[in-house]
């Protein structure tokens, strides 16, 4: 069993990392096969994450969609702040395809042919493709996101470099207290985005996947996100805290005692995810203690009982109809897991 991290489609480098140091390989899943980013490849070529496309898409639709995430974001151009692309201009068109309003000139268009009788049979807006649209735009949101960050670490570390240089100082000096704190993945708001939104369109497509990829299919799923945490635990008042652990040692290259403890980890929460009667976790909060490194990955994990991964993820998509065809009891795995990672120095 990898875990599946949700409900993003683009991961950074320290979250990956982060990751890695709890589970080994982690499962992300891409909207579309066309348009994966560059350091998604990069990570999944390090053996970090496993890229995943739910549902295998016909090529028409891969192309239609670039076609209009392409057209998007030349229109998107015109309109975003200072930041790049702003998501508030596609969150009142969630289900619907962009530029394709009751004033939009396709609209109009599609309204004359239809008068015409040159447009006999429109097709109702598909909600898988729909959900692979939105994600696909919230994915460009992040990269943005990720690059202005990424920036600003550059740019903050050369500021630094340049005092410590006017001051005489060597690169053994200590750093200012809370340096670049402002710059760790989990105080990245932005990445909470629409998170309701998120969660609903990314389960749309986990479900599809599963009916796809049964042997593959996990009862794990962890995000970084503590609003999505949030947003999935206030509404599975259930939920049972399994365990939490703030000490994960996050190296560069996983050591063997590192990659022990996660295979253990992963063999247990299967164990778990597919048992009807409560285990215990307590042999896993002990982690190797005796690894230097500067970075620490806390997690916590929580158990949704009696609830499949299918079961409970289609509680979250309200607009498909689709959603009646899903075969929740087909399923080897009789709860679900979700989880949150953070990073501290």
């Amino acid at each position: 069993m990898k875990p599946i991290c949700f409900p993003f489609t683009y991961i950074s480098k320290p979250v990956a990392e982060a990751l890695y140091a709890c589970f080994g390989k982690t499962i992300v899943y891409q909207p579309s096969s066309k348009n994966i980013p560059e350091e998604i490849h990069k990570l999944a070529e390090r053996g970090m994450l496993d890229i995943r496309i739910s549902g295998k898409p016909e090529k028409k639709d891969e192309e239609k969609l670039s076609a209009i995430l392409k057209d998007y974001i030349a229109w998107a151009n015109l309109h975003k702040g200072s930041r790049g692309i702003q998501l508030d201009y596609f969150k009142a068109g969630r289900n619907k395809i962009p530029f394709f309003d009751d004033t939009s000139a396709s609209q109009i268009k599609a309204d004359i042919e239809d008068i015409t009788g040159e447009n006999p049979a429109r097709k109702e807006p598909d909600p898988v493709f729909n959900a692979r649209l939105f994600l696909s735009i919230a994915q460009n949101f992040d990269m943005q996101n990720d690059k202005i960050v990424r920036d600003m670490e550059s740019f903050e570390a050369a500021r630094m470099d340049l005092i410590k240089s006017l001051k005489g100082e060597d690169e053994t000096s200590p750093v200012v207290p809370g340096y670049g704190d402002e710059f760790k993945t989990g105080n990245l708001a932005d990445y909470d985005y629409m998170i309701q939104e998120r969660v609903e369109a990314w389960a749309l497509l986990m479900c599809c996947d599963t009916m796809q990829y049964r042997d593959e299919m996990s009862g794990l799923f962890v995000t970084s996100s503590r609003q999505a945490i949030d947003y999935l635990l206030d509404k599975t008042p259930e939920t049972e805290n399994v365990f939490s652990i703030d000490t994960i040692p996050m190296v560069e290259n996983q050591v063997e005692k590192t990659a022990k403890w996660s295979k253990g980890l992963m063999e247990h929460l299967q164990m778990v995810a597919e048992s009807s009667r409560p285990l215990e976790c307590e042999n896993f909060t002990i982690v190797p203690d005796d690894i230097k490194c500067e970075t620490k990955v806390s997690l916590s994990l929580y158990l949704v009982p009696g609830a499949s991964p299918l079961e409970y993820f289609s509680r979250f998509i309200r607009f498909d109809s689709t959603c009646g065809e899903i075969e929740k009891d087909r399923v080897k795995f009789k709860n679900t897991l979700i989880g949150h990672i953070g990073i501290s120095a």
